[in-house]
């Protein structure tokens, strides 16, 4: 973290970024993420510098000028604030290839140089300038009380500051790393407060002010901060209902989205999940990104092998807006979660609830082309196989009708939506099986003579042919008179 410089110099910006992450449990529900999950991981944004020669003797001519005991005293105030700031700007230059934490010669002068100027000039127009220079020096050198001390003095001395957002960030930063958790908080939020605010430190006085909440364990208060900071970073400024995707961002958006959904997670899975979840989305009017919120909450429980609660917050977004183009994607996560859990059942009704919710019939695709939603018709055509294969291995164990003819109506639905598969003719022979096996012989006959005949040669034609030679006996003898003689003649046309 660096205290930045005025408008006229080169800004710092410095956020502190908390992660958490945790080792899987071997059992079905471990304990819920703590405080003690969490690392620090410093995200730490540095400008270009080049110091060359000329400001080397430009701080030589400064010094040479302040020698002069005849100079203007007007003048050799403005050289001594300039011959501080070329010090701290030189020596920040420097210690880019030295350790962060070193005392630098630089600017201990620096801070000898503004000390001397506050001293000899107390009523200087610039010296509001020269205190927060003081106090980012004091910072830069590692002495942080210092530092907020000369902030604190900033604050007191001028009602009226030239960037009070972004002195009331940085005394926030200060008293973060510090672990002064409810100062720091109210620092970032005189920030966010100040008549001037500036767009990268609301946003980031947004993120530290939810993160000084969290820090003190008052999970359910730091979800506001958080929630604007997605706002400020995910919509579309020209769109506020479309959410612009996270790997579209720059990098330092992109990392503060991905860091605020994650903490967001472990706020709400303090809470009660889902449950807490919703209430807290509906107070927000259903913000665009909803759907992020439930699916990291989601991946979070997958992280801690909780795989019913994972499933669960998942089909909560899918229940509260199915239409949005969004469901079916965390449809499909939680089928997953229940695969990794080892719920088949589960797994099985979570794919005939997709087919039933994104069947081509359904609400879902009003005013939708399908060309644009390729993967959930890539879905949609995965499970209608899945449920109908499953169904019919499920028949062919219990060799009930009634079962067989459930097969059947998945088989139908499978066709009747993928009809130039190139596997509908396979497809089209197993329904024909499943309408046999149900002791329905004429539509089966029908079945098996369009797969034989119907789609172009293919592995099932000749069993197909055959069979339907079969079905026609199997229904001529359950027949009599003119209907028995019309069906025999039907079975020769197909034995021909």
């Amino acid at each position: 973290m660096r205290l930045s410089r005025l408008p006229g110099t080169m800004l710092w910006v410095g956020c502190l970024a908390v992660l958490a992450s945790a080792a899987p449990a071997a059992e079905r529900k471990p304990p819920a993420p703590t405080l003690g999950d969490l690392k620090p991981r410093n995200i730490e944004v540095r400008p270009d510098r080049t110091v060359d020669a000329s400001a080397q003797r430009a701080i030589e001519n400064y010094r040479g000028y302040l020698k002069d005991k005849n100079a203007d005293p007007e003048q050799q105030a403005e050289a001594l604030r300039r011959l501080g700031d070329l010090n701290l700007e030189v020596g920040e230059g420097e210690r880019m290839d030295r350790e962060a934490s070193a005392v630098d010669a630089q600017a201990g002068e620096a801070i000898q140089l503004y000390m001397r100027l506050l001293k000899d000039y107390p009523e200087a127009p610039t010296n509001e300038r020269v205190l927060y220079q003081l106090a980012r020096a004091y910072e830069t050198t590692g002495q942080t009380d210092k530092a907020l001390e000369t902030l604190d003095t900033l604050t007191r001395r001028y009602e009226k500051i030239a960037n009070p957002d972004e002195v009331a960030f940085r005394r926030g930063e200060i008293l973060f790393s510090a672990q002064r958790y409810p100062e720091a908080e109210k620092a970032y939020r005189a920030s966010l407060e100040s008549p001037v605010t500036r767009g990268g430190f609301r946003s980031q006085s947004l993120y530290k002010r939810g993160w000084s909440l969290f820090k003190q364990g008052l999970n359910e208060e730091s979800l506001p901060p958080f929630a604007d900071v997605l706002e400020a970073t995910l919509l579309d400024p020209a769109s506020s209902g479309r959410v612009r995707p996270i790997e579209s961002l720059g990098r330092a958006d992109r990392e503060l989205a991905d860091d605020t959904l994650r903490v967001m997670s472990i706020a709400f899975s303090y809470m009660e999940g889902a449950r807490s979840l919703d209430p807290f989305i509906a107070t927000r009017g259903t913000p665009a990104y909803s759907h992020l919120l439930y699916s990291r909450l989601g991946d979070l429980y997958v992280e801690k092998q909780r795989y019913q609660d994972a499933a669960d917050t998942y089909r909560a977004f899918v229940a509260r807006d199915p239409v949005n183009e969004n469901a079916p994607l965390l449809a499909v996560q939680a089928i997953e979660a229940y695969r990794k859990g080892g719920f088949s059942e589960l797994v099985l009704q979570g794919k005939r609830e997709y087919v039933e919710r994104y069947n081509f019939a359904a609400d879902f695709w009003q005013g939708r082309d399908r060309s644009a939603y390729s993967q959930v018709v890539g879905e949609l055509k995965t499970n209608l196989k899945d449920v109908a294969t499953y169904l019919h291995a499920t028949a062919q164990g219990s060799k009930k009708p009634a079962d067989f003819r459930i097969a059947s109506r998945w088989y139908r639905d499978y066709l009747e939506s993928f009809p130039d598969d190139p596997e509908a003719a396979g497809t089209n022979y197993l329904l024909a099986e499943t309408l046999f096996d149900s002791q329905q012989f004429a539509e089966a006959a029908a079945e098996y003579q369009k797969t034989a005949y119907d789609y172009p040669r293919n592995p099932r034609s000749g069993a197909a042919a055959y069979a339907s030679i079969v079905a026609y006996q199997k229904e001529r003898e359950r027949l009599a008179g003119d209907a028995q003689a019309q069906w025999h003649l039907q079975q020769i046309d197909a034995g021909i």
